[in-house]
Order: structure tokens, then sequence, then C-alpha cells
């Protein structure tokens, strides 16, 4: 196992909920195949329909591997994060690389913890739409003085893991 595939699968962030909140399917990809491996695709209601699935992906295992892996999608086989990028280019070793992921992946687990405490307990969600859903319910009002103070926690660690993935992971267009 190469170095790449060693930090991907101490990783997992893409497939998670982390990163993404969906998959979607490209002109490349056999929808029904998808569907018929499991994955639960579904075509949005859009004047030109999305066909895509929801993460954390289904297909995800406890260990990070992927059970599809050999016919997973095109955006899963074409995504590479910033981290996999400046490892394989040598900006940063791979230890380096193993601690940025290990960082994220402990911002990513207290930002579940917080979600429990405030009553979010659908793991099955990704966390983008787990916390505008909870915020949505904590701004209408109904939330207590203690509640008000997780969720403002929680606030802090969803910007914080924000600016910590649009710098590291999320990749940029290389310039021409």
């Amino acid at each position: 196992m190469n170095t790449g595939e060693q930090l991907c699968l101490a990783c997992g962030l893409c497939c998670d909920g982390t990163l993404f909140d969906n998959v979607q399917l490209g002109p490349g990809d056999d929808a029904k195949k998808m569907k018929a491996l499991g994955l639960p695709v579904t075509i949005s209601r859009a004047r030109t329909p999305v066909i895509f699935f929801r993460q954390p992906c289904t297909a995800l295992c406890a260990d990070r591997t992927c059970q599809v892996y050999a016919d997973r999608p095109g955006q899963c086989r074409t995504f590479e994060c910033g981290v996999f990028k400046d490892a394989q280019a040598r900006r940063i070793t791979f230890a380096a690389a193993l601690r940025l992921v290990k960082q994220a992946r402990r911002k990513a687990d207290n930002i579940r913890r917080l979600l429990r405490q405030l009553g979010d307990t659908e793991e099955h969600r990704p966390l983008g739409d787990r916390f505008r859903r909870t915020q949505r319910r904590m701004e209408s009002g109904a939330a207590d003085a203690a509640a008000g103070a997780t969720f403002a926690e929680l606030g802090l660690a969803v910007h914080q893991l924000n600016l910590m993935a649009h710098e590291k992971f999320y990749t940029k267009a290389e310039a021409q």
C-alpha cells in the first residue's frame, strides 16, 4: 500500500459527510448500477435534473475502505484533496499530512458530539446538513440558555472546520 492509499484510509473525510453533502453522478456513471451496488441514488426535481447520492456514503466501511471502490462514481475517482496533493508533491511530509487529517477528524468528531448534545442524532446525514437543521431549530427560539451556549460552541467549531477544509482539503482549479 502506498502512502497516498494510507493517507486516504486514515482520513475518509470526503466520504463520511464531513467535506461534502452529496456526490453528483456524471455522464460516465451508470445510475442503475450505482443503485444496484447499494448507493441511494436520487434524481433532483430541478429544471435540469441532477443525479446524486447523499453523504455519508453507504459504501464507506468502518475501516474507511470503500465497498464499491472498483465501481465508484467519477467524482469519487477524480477527487484528490489538497492534503493528498501536497503530500504526493512532497510539499508536506506524510507525517504532516497525517497530522492534518487527525486534526480535521478531531474537529469533525467534536461537531458530531455537539450536535448530539443539541438533540441531533441523525448520523446518516452530512455534517453541513445537520448543522443547518440545528441552526434553524435554534433560531426558532426553542432553546434555553445552556443550549444556546452549546450552539455558540457548535457554530465556532463548524467555522473552524470550514476554515481548515477550505485552506487544506478543498482543491482550487489549477492556474493555466
